[in-house]
Parts: C-alpha cells; structure tokens; sequence
C-alpha cells in the first residue's frame, strides 16, 4: 500500500511541475531569430562622488524600423570603453579601455542573459592591455586574440581559456607586427587572422595559419597578403561577411586645422572577398558610401549583417557621436535607414565600437 500511495505522489508531482513550467499567457514567446548590436561608449566621469557614465548600450531590435526600440544602457568597469566584441560560443561581451583619461589595463567580461541583458563578469588584467584596439574569439582553441598598440610597437596578444580568466593573466603567446602599422580591427577567417590598418597604404593584411602557431613568441611576424585599398586616408572598422562574401572598412579624411579639425567619413564595400582575399597589391571597392547626406564624419566601426541575404550594415560614429544603420546595397550620397544616439546628464555620447548578434 505504501508503495502505491508513493507511485500516486510522484504523478500528482509530476502533473504540477508539467504545469508550473509552463509559460505565462502574458509572457512573450521565445524566438532564437533576434539582432542585438552592442554599442561602447568613450565617456567617462572621472568625479568618482558623481554619477558614472553608462559606456555600453544593448539595442536587442537593431534591425527593427525603430532600432532604437527597447536600448539597455548598463556600465563597466573600463574608463571609458573602445572596443567591443562578442562571440555566441564564449557567451561573453568583451570589451576594452579607451585610456583617455585614466591608467586602465583591463579588458572587462560581461555575460549575456536570455534576452541579450549584460552582467559585469571580471576582467583580464595586465600591464600590456593598455591600448586594445581589435578583438577577436577562436571558439575551438578557447583564445581570445587582442590588438594592442604602443608608439614604437604593434603586438598582438593572445589569451588563453579567457572566460574563466577574472585576474592578472600573462599572454600564451605574443605576436609582433614586423611592419609595426596603425592596425585597428581583427578578425579570424579559416585559420588566417584578417587585420585592418590606416595611414598612408592603408587597408587590410592577412597572416594565413596564424592561429595555428604553438609559438610562445615571435617578434616580427610576416604578412601573407598585403591589400593597399586606393585613396585611402584612416581606415580603421572592418567586418568580413563570409556568409554573404562581402567585407566593409570605415574611412575618414581629416581636413582643417589641428586645433579645428573637420571630417569627411565614408564606408568601403567589397561584394567579393574571396576574390581580394586571393589577390595582392593594390584593391578597389565595389561601392562606396559617402556624401553630405550620409550624415558621417569619422567612422570608427562597422558591422556587417552575417545571416544569409541579410540587409544592413552597422557604423559608430564618435565624431557625430551617432550609430548609423545602412542598407548593404547602398552606395554613394544615401541617408542612413535608421540612427540611434544616446545621452546622459546633457550629455551626447560617443560610440567607439559595436559587435552584433544576429542569428536566424
């Protein structure tokens, strides 16, 4: 008897728990198609018994009409943030320092949650991490690999199992650009590392099997392509769309005076990058969007869309201190499709660097 009254427990045990899973009527239903764009921002308030600055904003609808619908703003530790980078397979937004106005060698880990919210979750710390421009995460070796730049070098650094990393951590490996170019932006395509640069020749270089390397150190590292994009000026963002087969660089001239300097900004498009990335020397966009009308100054980011026959390109513009949304198809003087700002104590922020998630 007991037996059978213990067999009726877990049933009605069972039935509850069935039940109490269950999701609310008023809940919203959970969908695995979404585009969230993170946004860092370079502001800071160095008046520690002043509000901080938020310096990261989430638009979990950044393709919506309205892309500014339902912006998180939430704050890091950076003092002020440039770069940021995420990656699904890490499950963690990078993000690193503007060192502007403050000593600041950390790059700061956030978690996401289910609907994309951010949680501070540690830093990596070390002495070198003090001018991170680009980041990218290799989701198989667990490496996340970081542009740091100095005067009188370019290294690239890489870090070892960094989810789990929340103190002082020495680089697995470091890596230093024999050409010791203006490199801003990384990203990882096949078993090759992808690197934009500015300056004079500016454009992208690519270093085949790098990331394959069980090198501890090497202290100039070739370049396997070099690829001079012509007329270029300050090339720093760049997004290669493998998906799409489509790669975008930001560009900017600087005109005036050093004390009252004016921009003209412009996005580079290349609608074949398996055709430039098997070539060398010197490349041509297909399209170029620039003008009055496109509303940029001095870009500093871009993102494109990765999912297939997607329609938009991301940019963070610090100067106009706005994101701009772009139609991928686009070309010359066109509006943005979309704009978002954002702004604390009167104050308009600056964006110094995106990442999207976007997945069907």
């Amino acid at each position: 008897m007991k037996l059978r009254y213990l067999f009726a427990l877990l049933a009605i045990a069972t039935v509850l728990g069935f039940y109490s899973c269950e999701k609310d009527d008023d809940e919203p239903p959970e969908s695995n198609v979404f585009s969230r764009l993170y946004i860092s921002y370079s502001n800071y308030n160095p008046n520690t018994s002043a509000t901080k600055f938020n310096n990261v904003v989430l638009l979990p609808f950044s393709d919506d009409s309205l892309m500014s619908k339902g912006a998180a703003p939430s704050l890091t530790d950076a003092k002020g943030g440039r770069s940021i980078y995420f990656n699904p397979s890490a499950q963690l937004v990078f993000q690193s320092s503007n060192y502007a106005l403050e000593a600041d060698t950390f790059i700061n880990k956030m978690t996401i949650g289910l609907t994309g919210g951010l949680s501070n979750s540690g830093r990596i710390s070390h002495r070198f991490l003090n001018n991170v421009r680009g980041m990218v995460f290799h989701p198989s070796l667990d490496k996340l690999y970081a542009i740091n730049i100095k005067p009188d070098t370019s290294r690239f650094y890489v870090l070892d199992r960094p989810r789990g990393l929340t103190t002082f951590h020495k680089p697995g490996q470091t890596y230093q650009f024999k050409n010791d170019n203006e490199y801003w932006d990384v990203t990882i395509v096949k078993s090759g590392l992808v690197v934009s640069k500015s300056g004079t020749n500016g454009g992208v270089e690519i270093y085949d099997n790098l990331i394959v390397s069980r090198d501890s150190t090497i202290n100039s590292v070739d370049p396997s392509k070099i690829l001079t994009v012509e007329n270029s000026s300050n090339i720093q963002g760049m997004s290669v769309d493998t998906v799409n087969n489509m790669l975008a660089l930001t560009d900017y001239v600087q005109q005036g005076t050093a004390t009252n300097p004016t921009y003209v900004g412009r996005i580079l498009i290349f609608d074949d990058y398996n055709a430039i990335s098997q070539a060398s020397g010197t490349i041509k966009p297909s399209r170029i969007i620039e003008g009055v009308s496109t509303k940029l100054l001095q870009p500093v980011d871009v993102e494109l869309d990765f999912r297939k026959e997607s329609k938009y390109l991301y940019v963070a513009d610090p100067v106009s201190k706005a994101v701009y949304r772009f139609l991928k198809s686009d070309n010359g003087n066109v509006a943005p499709n979309a704009t978002y700002t954002y702004s604390q104590s009167g104050i308009m922020f600056s964006p110094m660097g995106i990442s999207l998630d976007a997945r069907n």
